[in-house]
């Protein structure tokens, strides 16, 4: 068969689909498209770079409104996709085929089964951002408004049902129905931002069992009902499937005979800060030392305040992750590493690879500029001990440090015999920092950042202005706070790798 002859036999079948299944196969259609892309990107860089700046700095870079408090802000390019996807499901629901209420009724029902499909393959979201070589923060927002526009259509299609010409008769398929509207609403109702971000560990059990709990009850409410039942047996193979390949991952890195279990020991710091004692005492900072007897690394664990109970004792620990994804600065002349607080631990497994790397010749990068701005003098103590480390290793003196501490008024300081390390006790000037680097032509350069609201936003939109085919703008997934001041709370960890 030739190629125009399959394209003819597609849109041939194309024709003879409904309207749901016609969305269904094109969104099936742009998924597969997007790993073909995602593949032939990870294959020719370099050839693909030099096409994709106009792009980054028109669509995916540039902001469309400035910060809104428990809102956010976006780029250009995902509110284009925002709204297209939204106004492409409020089409097909309301207008396109639809003749009464009750046809858009039954019309909701099964689109938002076909919408529950890419939520269903997300049962763990940082296997999907690998597979899909987004960030986490996108593949987060993408799986909130999938959810949020299956439980609207849910919503329609049950209000349309209890106000029908027809009483509402309480039969089995017409109770799971009731059933899984209320799992579908109340996910809705706990995933606000306010209750989702006091108790996260909370939310996501409740969400894990609300979400079984709906996807029982609409596999009894569509039962013998096709093509929603197919569309809703798609989306279960997906999610064990993933699900299956999760497990099947982490078994492989916590399994292995002859080789023993990851350690893991909490440790209270008993580091006096006399000048900043209310912000960080001696008792609310943990130190967690894990030790890894693999051959790959480790470069994110996360743990919680229950850890607190079981200091200074030697616990069994499990290697999950990595989530998010992995950035090759090492293909970039020149790096350039903005952070804020907290945000500097986000940067620290890179800066140690790339000096690693530079010492064994492994990578491009020549140059590594870190700007690290905090609240107080006392907070550098949170990765001097790394920071040591990583100076005593860098024999190839690439590593640049501009720590900008805002107690005003004190005299900046330099340190070591090559100036790599300078103490300023002021802002940083982000536009000068930009030109100054991009201006000394060292290869291709990289501009990450780890920072809080303030910060991220100004590199963005300077990395925007000046964006060209040589400069890449990364925002690592792991973020520190979003408030306007940017500096943790007095409960934050530091954590220690090991092996």
């Amino acid at each position: 068969m030739s190629f125009s002859s399959f394209v003819r036999l597609g849109v041939s079948k194309l024709g003879d689909m409904d309207i749901p299944s016609r969305y269904c196969f094109i969104f099936g259609c742009i998924f597969a498209l997007w790993l073909l892309l995602r593949a032939i990107y990870r294959a020719f860089t370099s050839e693909w770079l030099s096409t994709s700046s106009f792009f980054l700095k028109h669509a995916a870079y540039p902001h469309v409104f400035p910060r809104i408090p428990f809102v956010g802000t976006a780029t250009r390019l995902k509110v284009l996709l925002a709204s297209a996807y939204v106004i492409t499901n409020t089409v097909l629901v309301t207008v396109v085929g639809v003749e009464s209420r009750s046809d858009m009724g039954a019309r909701a029902a099964t689109m938002s089964i076909i919408n529950l499909i890419p939520l269903l393959c997300g049962p763990r979201l940082s296997l999907m951002t690998e597979m899909l070589g987004i960030s986490l923060r996108t593949s987060i927002g993408s799986h909130q408004w999938l959810g949020r526009t299956a439980v609207a259509e849910v919503l329609l299609h049950t209000i349309i049902s209890l106000t029908g010409s027809q009483s509402f008769v309480w039969t089995g398929i017409n109770a799971s129905g009731v059933v899984a509207s209320s799992a579908v609403g109340l996910i809705l109702l706990f995933s606000f931002r306010v209750g989702r971000r006091h108790f996260y560990e909370w939310f996501l059990n409740l969400h894990l069992l609300l979400s079984v709990t709906a996807l029982i009850a609409i596999g009894r409410h569509v039962f013998s009902k096709k093509p929603a039942e197919i569309y809703l047996q798609i989306g279960i193979c997906f999610w064990v499937g993933m699900t299956t390949l999760h497990w099947l991952i982490f078994a492989f890195r916590n399994f292995a005979i002859g080789r023993p279990f990851a350690k893991a020991v909490a440790t209270r710091l008993s580091i006096p800060y006399p000048s900043d004692r209310s912000l960080t005492g001696p008792s609310n900072v943990l130190q967690i030392d894990i030790i890894v007897p693999r051959k790959w690394k480790v470069r994110l664990v996360r743990f919680t305040e229950q850890l607190d109970r079981y200091t200074d004792t030697e616990l069994l620990a499990f290697i999950d992750g990595p989530y998010g994804i992995q950035h090759r600065f090492g293909e970039y002349g020149t790096v350039i590493m903005f952070a804020t607080g907290i945000g500097i631990a986000g940067h620290m497994p890179y800066i140690k690879d790339l000096i690693s790397g530079y010492n064994n010749r492994q990578v491009r990068t020549r140059r590594i500029f870190l700007v690290w701005q905090i609240n107080k003098e006392s907070q550098e103590q949170w990765v001097k001990s790394w920071m040591d480390d990583l100076l005593d290793s860098d024999t190839g003196y690439i590593l640049e440090v501009r720590l900008h501490v805002l107690d005003y008024g004190k005299e900046d300081k330099e340190y070591g015999t090559h100036s790599k390390i300078k103490k300023i006790f002021a802002l940083p000037n982000v536009v000068e920092v930009l030109e100054t680097e991009f201006e000394s032509n060292r290869g291709k350069v990289m501009v990450s950042q780890c920072a809080d609201r303030v910060m991220a936003d100004k590199v963005r939109r300077e990395v925007q202005r000046r964006m060209n085919k040589r400069v890449r703008l990364v925002e690592l997934d792991f973020q520190p706070s979003l408030r306007e001041s940017g500096w943790p709370s007095s409960n934050d960890m530091e954590f220690k790798c090991e092996g």
